[in-house]
């Protein structure tokens, strides 16, 4: 008999491939063994739903909720169900969301767009950086999503004037709330000694942990970093806060 922890490898491994059928093999032979599983259950429901079986996904989903009437993944889901609504299929790249310290951020977006635009993104989908006067807005396909914060912003802005080019993709999405994976995809001879973002020293969840909550949930955040504790190395040159952005008109 295999063990609860190579059965749920199996079943996350099963769903990154979409190989849906044997997400669903997985996740019955683990609930066998521990049937009050309320994530086992949860994975099943959403491979159940990818493969169209919405009576046994809203059956499993109910079953969570007689389990644990306060679980939001399964309330989603039901409720998605209830609606009608499509649901997106996280999209997952080998590297896509490797940590790198000084290299990749993930950050929480303000001035958010509409719920409509909200809820038509999908986590995995690559975005477009926007520098304006006070911050830099992101978009995707031509429209408006959210922006970087302020301090992010004034940041990015000037390594991107002088040279350094980044890849950008969502992350996380909820009705109020989106995430970004930010990475620095090249960085110029001027910003040789400039890390993209300070060094944190939280230590955050494991890549399985946070492809379990992609696969589960693409509506719900998947993680919001501690940034309280960054700190950058004084061998590095830090970035002055007295440069300005280039003007540029604000959305």
């Amino acid at each position: 008999m295999q063990t609860s922890l190579s059965l749920k490898k199996q079943a996350i491994t099963a769903a990154k491939q979409g190989d849906w059928q044997q997400a669903v093999t997985c996740n019955l032979e683990l609930l066998e063994q521990e049937p009050k599983d309320t994530l086992a259950l949860n994975r099943l429901g959403v491979a159940y739903l990818q493969l169209k079986r919405e009576d046994k996904a809203k059956a499993t989903f109910q079953q969570v909720l007689e389990l644990d009437r306060t679980n939001i993944i399964a309330k989603k889901h039901l409720t998605a169900i209830k609606n009608k609504r499509q649901l997106h299929v996280p999209s997952f790249f080998t590297q896509e969301f490797i940590e790198e310290p000084g290299k990749t951020k993930i950050v929480e977006l303000h001035r958010l767009a509409g719920k409509p635009v909200l809820e038509a993104l999908a986590i995995g989908k690559n975005c477009e950086l926007k520098l304006k006067q006070r911050y830099i807005s992101l978009e995707l396909a031509g429209q408006y999503i959210g922006s970087l914060p302020e301090d992010i912003s004034f940041r990015l802005s000037k390594l991107l004037q002088t040279g350094n080019t980044y890849h950008c993709s969502i992350h996380a999405v909820a009705p109020n709330h989106v995430d970004v994976y930010l990475k620095e995809t090249h960085r110029s001879v001027r910003n040789k000694n400039k890390h993209s973002f300070p060094i944190s020293r939280v230590v955050n969840p494991t890549s399985q942990e946070n492809e379990e909550y992609v696969l589960l949930n693409e509506e719900i955040p998947v993680e919001i970093t501690n940034h309280d504790l960054d700190v950058e190395p004084t061998s590095f040159e830090d970035i002055s806060d007295e440069e300005k952005f280039s003007p540029e008109t604000e959305r």
